[in-house]
């Protein structure tokens, strides 16, 4: 132990004096402590100490040093300060710079490197630096326990967090509003990921508009003198000038960039677009564009919080909004640090934000432009705000007027049915009477004002409705085709729940007078393995050995009908069925256990449903990808102002230190769901 503790120190000290760091002299050390004798640890040790100073490390040896096999004892070692006279009993440092100069003042010119190293790092603060890294005596021994902790207020809150947060006036944005916000650009692929070469492309982006940024301050000096030219050669010749100098000062102050093959292009094109736009601002004032307004955008939140979800006064509301029905609170511990256990966590209970991005604005704008159907594929890293997107669409949507299916937990649809049973109308399909009464009762609670004066037809009920079990329905619905009514009885009833389900849902696809959305979160999961079975989908009953597909299932098959896509991109399908007047929003989850060859599979054949570019029902892919550094700065912010985790009590000491900002970037890799983790481990 004490060899290797040595060891430890000699590679610190060591990395200081060779420019190497410790791992790079690890490759060249082989550790005494691994030999299973004492003679060869001694001979290993004497091998590594030999490289050690080839190396260049002079300060540290066993005592009384003078040849290797001097080292009779390993256990006894103390620092020796070599004077520079004795290098030479070793092999000279073929690492070290001949730079004329004696001994003595190399070693003062160390010393004062590694001083300023010293005190470089004797700066630093934060995480590593300045934290106690350590539990006292005093913290074991409290008692102290959560109903000791203060009463959070909200004067808690930093005012650079108050000051910086900006949430809708409006509450709740409907889609038009949605898709016409500034909101701020996303950040780039990284460039670990499968998109590298968009990555490539944003780097090259990103040198050219680092070189337009600083044409202004090189051209405008000039532009007066070209303007009083009374000729036109005259001023031919002086812009053609402009641009020879321009290049060549550019060149100068930027070093790297100016080696790039592409920098003289870059220049070039970057000053013919600047003076285009000031000859057009001259000539035609420019409109600020929508691009124009997200460079200049701040993220903003949407506060879904509803005094109504509340009740008197001194009660705590509901965690999740009425207007996100069904979404509920996680009853498991698989889903931490999802948007509803921010809620759950937020010292603040009459807040419900979420912060709006480019693709749930992008998903707004496609329900905006497309009147008739369409259909979303979204997708993304797990934890980077999906689901977020998602409820963001059904809020705005519900509060435009949409009828919304919301089926925010397609895991547990899958899978917890309880029970299926054979379709007795249509052979083939199966239904799943429990979860179908579900739906009716979701779709009733939420969109009951909505659904008043919408029936159904005769055709549509018998398509689905057998003579037998219509004779034996209550007498109050025999007759009733409005959708309240056969909602209100499938809700109560599980035997008709299949049925009444079905004929809504083909009602609503086929009607036009009120737009009719369906949102799917964790879609990847509906083309997972099965969990249902029955003996009448397999040809051998007493072998029951093949899980009934979702699209044979009454409950899922008009939903993954409309979507059109298969998890085995090579399969040719029968084409998505289209909405009269609405569409589909699905996104897939990473944080499920579903096969990797299935959420591929789902991806490709979304990439060539986008290809084939059908008519009836466009397919349009949105991507949301990690937060940007400022969407990290204000979603700190805003826990600052709620109150979550380690947050809840600093008076905003993270939010204002910019290195504690910028390690919780780097742990949470601007994650959504690994930030809140973060927050609160």
């Amino acid at each position: 132990l004490s060899l290797t503790r040595y060891t430890n120190f000699c590679l610190t000290e060591a990395s200081f004096e060779s420019h190497l760091s410790p791992n790079m002299l690890r490759l060249s050390l082989n550790i005494a402590s691994r030999s299973f004798t004492r003679s060869s640890a001694r001979k290993q040790y004497q091998q590594s100490l030999i490289q050690l100073r080839n190396f260049g490390v002079s300060r540290y040896g066993p005592k009384g040093f003078d040849k290797p096999e001097d080292i009779d004892d390993v256990d006894d070692f103390e620092p020796l300060d070599i004077s520079p006279d004795d290098m030479e009993l070793y092999q000279h440092n073929p690492f070290a710079l001949d730079d004329g100069t004696d001994g003595k003042e190399t070693v003062e010119q160390e010393e004062k490197r590694q001083q300023k190293a010293r005190d470089a790092f004797a700066t630093r603060t934060g995480r590593g630096w300045t934290d106690d890294w350590e539990i006292t005596e005093d913290l074991w021994t409290c008692e102290q326990g959560w109903d000791d902790m203060p009463e959070w207020k909200p004067e808690n809150a930093s005012k650079l967090s108050l000051d910086r947060i900006k949430v809708l006036e409006s509450g709740i944005p409907d889609i038009k509003e949605l898709s016409q916000l500034a909101l701020p650009h996303p950040p780039p692929p990284h460039p670990s990921s499968d998109q590298g070469d968009q990555y490539f492309l944003h780097r090259e982006d990103s040198h050219f508009q680092h070189i337009c940024k600083k044409l202004p301050a090189l051209v405008d000096p000039k532009l007066e003198q070209i303007r009083a030219l009374k000729t036109w050669e005259e001023k031919q010749d002086a812009v053609d000038e402009l641009f020879e100098t321009v290049e060549e000062k550019l060149k100068e102050e930027e070093e790297i960039l100016g080696r790039q093959p592409s920098f003289g292009t870059w220049v070039e094109t970057g000053l013919e677009k600047y003076l285009e736009s000031i000859q057009n601002e001259e000539e035609h004032p420019v409109e600020e564009n929508q691009s124009s307004r997200d460079e200049k955008a701040i993220p903003v939140f949407m506060d879904l919080f509803d005094k109504n979800d509340a009740g008197d006064d001194g009660e705590e509301a509901s965690v999740v909004p009425k207007i996100l029905h069904p979404l509920k609170q996680h009853k498991r511990l698989d889903l931490v640090g999802r948007m509803v256990e921010e809620w759950e966590l937020a010292a603040q209970d009459r807040t419900r934000r979420i912060l709006l991005r480019q693709p749930t604005r992008e998903i707004a704008k496609i329900m905006e432009e497309n009147n008739t159907s369409f259909r979303v594929f979204v997708n993304g890293d797990g934890g980077c705000g999906k689901t977020a997107a998602l409820c963001s669409i059904v809020a705005s949507a519900r509060k435009s007027g949409y009828i919304v299916l919301f089926a925010p937990d397609g895991d547990r649809l899958r899978k917890d049915g309880y029970y299926v049973v054979p379709n007795l109308h249509i052979p083939g399909l199966f239904d799943i009477p429990l979860l179908s009464q579900e739906m009716c009762d979701t779709l009733l609670v939420s969109h009951k004002g909505d659904l008043t004066g919408i029936n159904t037809s005769t055709e549509t009920r018998d398509k689905f409705l057998s003579e037998n079990l219509r004779k034996k329905m209550p007498e109050e619905y025999l007759d009733d085709l409005s959708l309240v009514g056969l909602l209100s009885l499938g809700a109560t009833d599980e035997v008709y729940a299949p049925i009444c389900y079905s004929i809504a849902i083909e009602t609503l696809m086929n009607q036009e007078d009120k737009p009719f959305l369906v949102v799917l979160d964790e879609f990847n999961c509906y083309y997972d393995y099965g969990h249902y079975y029955h003996s009448e989908y397999n040809e051998d009953v007493d072998k029951v050995e093949n899980a009934i597909p979702l699209n044979k299932i009454t409950l899922f098959k008009p939903l993954l009908d409309s979507m059109g896509l298969s998890s085995d991109p090579d399969e040719e399908g029968e084409g998505a069925v289209p909405f009269k007047r609405g569409g589909i929003v699905a996104a897939i989850s990473e944080n499920r256990a579903v096969a990797r060859k299935f959420t591929d599979g789902l991806a490709s054949s979304a990439v060539k449903a986008v290809e084939t570019d059908e008519r009836t029902s466009p397919m349009h892919i949105v991507t949301v990808p990690r937060y940007s550094d400022l969407e990290v700065e204000h979603i700190l912010s805003n826990f600052d102002v709620i109150g979550i985790g380690r947050l809840r009590f600093d008076k905003g000491d993270t939010v204002i230190d910019e290195q504690e900002v910028s390690y919780l970037r780097m742990l949470s890799g601007s994650n959504g769901q690994k930030l809140l983790d973060a927050c609160v481990i």
